[in-house]
């Protein structure tokens, strides 16, 4: 049985949050209800489902799991063909800031499952995903999960490929014992490693917490780390999507606002979240974010989100767009900014978040 939950992270419901409108106007565009203001009753909508299944590509990387992996090609020509479905799954634990279990699945599709139309709910998505033939899985359950493995993963065979840092936490490589032997034996040829686990932090970071450590790229190739925040007294970081008309409206005047908030020693950085991350980069995204930063005239940077989403702050926005700001020693500052807002808006929260922030650091 698979269960999906929106504020676990972006990979687990990355077919879902497909589900929803993606031309939308107001302040602020809320990840779980895009669906809700496009203007189409969800029982008239109706979409194909192996439209959204997980992609094949060289290589996985799944911070909050803490796996990355590789499969092999005859796996990845299968799912090009759409022979084959991967597809996460997932249960966070009770604090919200961990999981219970996480784990992607490949399944067999018939032609007619792959031709499927279903209403655009998360329901009728799970069913349809629950209809497909399971092959295997690999993923991280919690120890006292193991007696339930069968249930959670639908496959009878489970082989223990490693344990997490704390000990916690157990990896395997699950199959079928009656599925297609040739797929099981692509399963069993995984090559993967196994790395820390990111916490949710689904309550998100407050002011005075740090971003941590990072490194990723911007929509160019260009390298960053997290020494960018020792460029300037302050950082306005603005997380967007290319798909949010609110977002896409105000960089203009973000664009502007760097300019002018330069002689302040105040820089801008844009994260877009549609792009894919820095291991995992998703061509259209980049092509769309490059027209939009051009057009835009913006000069400071768009960053792809770093694998581990910033250490978990990332994974827990649930509106875009979403401002917060940083200090030079990349401590998080001031309030959180949920929504666009003009230029004159943005350059009264600057000076007062300037204010604040000099106040703070008198004190200390």
């Amino acid at each position: 049985m698979i269960k999906m939950n929106k504020k676990i992270s972006l990979w687990i419901m990355t077919g879902v949050l497909a589900l929803g409108g993606i031309s939308v106007t107001g302040s602020a565009v809320p990840v779980k209800a895009a669906k809700e203001k496009s203007g189409e009753k969800e029982s008239e909508k109706k979409i194909r489902p192996s439209d959204l299944v997980l992609a094949a590509q060289e290589s996985y990387s799944y911070a909050d799991m803490g796996l990355s992996f590789e499969l092999p090609q005859f796996l990845l020509d299968k799912m090009d063909k759409k022979e084959i479905a991967m597809l996460p799954g997932a249960e966070v634990a009770p604090d919200g800031n961990s999981l219970k279990y996480g784990f992607v699945s490949w399944r067999t599709m018939t032609e007619e499952q792959k031709e499927a139309e279903i209403s655009a709910d998360t329901g009728k998505y799970t069913e349809w995903v629950e209809s497909l033939g399971v092959v295997g899985c690999l993923g991280v359950y919690q120890k006292e999960l193991e007696k339930d493995l069968d249930k959670i993963t639908g496959c009878t065979e489970h082989e223990m490929i490693g344990t997490s840092e704390d000990g916690a936490y157990s990896y395997y490589l699950s199959t079928k014992k009656d599925a297609d032997a040739e797929l099981v034996k692509a399963i069993e040829e995984i090559t993967y490693e196994i790395k820390p686990m990111v916490s949710y932090n689904s309550e998100g970071m407050k002011a005075g917490d740090s971003i941590g450590s990072f490194s990723t790229e911007d929509i160019n190739g260009k390298e960053y780390t997290e020494k960018l925040f020792q460029e300037a007294d302050l950082t306005m970081v603005n997380v967007f999507a290319t798909w949010c008309g609110p977002c896409v409206n105000e960089i203009p005047y973000l664009a502007e606002l760097d300019k002018k908030m330069e002689e302040k020693n105040v820089q801008i950085v844009g994260i877009v979240m549609d792009a894919g991350n820095a291991d995992e980069k998703d061509d259209e995204g980049i092509k769309k974010s490059q027209t939009l930063q051009k057009k835009a005239k913006a000069e400071y940077p768009f960053l792809l989100p770093d694998s581990g989403y910033m250490n978990g702050r990332l994974s827990s926005i649930q509106a875009y767009p979403e401002t917060f700001f940083v200090d030079k020693n990349g401590n998080i500052t001031g309030e959180i900014y949920s929504g666009a807002r003009s230029l004159e808006e943005w350059e009264e929260i600057i000076n007062t978040e300037l204010e604040n922030l000099e106040i703070a650091q008198e004190e200390e």
